[in-house]
């Protein structure tokens, strides 16, 4: 007599997933990532991560920035301080030249209390003040990119937004 097997939960495959995330094996966490949403859209496993930030993620690896823009989005639905979501959508807002929705996103990681945020301070104050340069609106650029100078001073990049502004700010007739 042969056994059924028991259907995976939302929760083994969300746990595939991640495994072929690490893996890296992308179709196969694709696939399972895809499973959990076709079994439960709005899932979220205990740590609180959902599907959608990992088929984000891979969409962003692969190039495709729309639909990374998308499914961040579709992440930040089910937690709206999701850090990895909106570092991952305003990244590819700043790919996509849309600085000011960047901007939007990277000011709302600010907001996560300092003991729940994960990614170094200077680097969201960095890409907030990168963005403001790219706006050409130097002031904002500059008065970031020293807050981002102030958390780590030694960093070159942040050592060079700021000479590199302040120039631009000089040669500004």
């Amino acid at each position: 007599m042969d056994k059924k097997s028991t259907p995976l939960s939302a929760t083994d495959w969300f746990n595939e997933g991640l495994r072929c995330f690490h893996k890296p094996d992308g179709i196969g966490a694709v696939r399972a990532f895809e499973a959990v949403v076709n079994i439960n859209p709005a899932y979220r496993h205990e740590d609180g991560d959902n599907p959608y930030f990992y088929l984000g993620k891979i969409s962003e690896m692969e190039g495709r920035i729309d639909d990374a823009i998308m499914l961040y989005s579709r992440a930040l639905t089910l937690n709206p301080y999701d850090e990895e979501s909106l570092i991952g959508r305003g990244s590819c807002y700043t790919v996509k030249k849309n600085h000011e929705v960047a901007v939007a996103d990277f000011k709302k990681v600010l907001d996560i209390p300092p003991e729940s945020r994960n990614a170094p301070l200077q680097h969201v104050l960095y890409a907030i003040a990168e963005n403001y340069r790219q706006q050409k609106d130097f002031p904002n650029a500059l008065l970031w990119g020293e807050k981002a100078l102030l958390e780590d001073p030694i960093d070159d990049r942040h050592q060079k937004l700021v000479a590199d502004v302040k120039k631009l700010m000089r040669d500004i007739p």
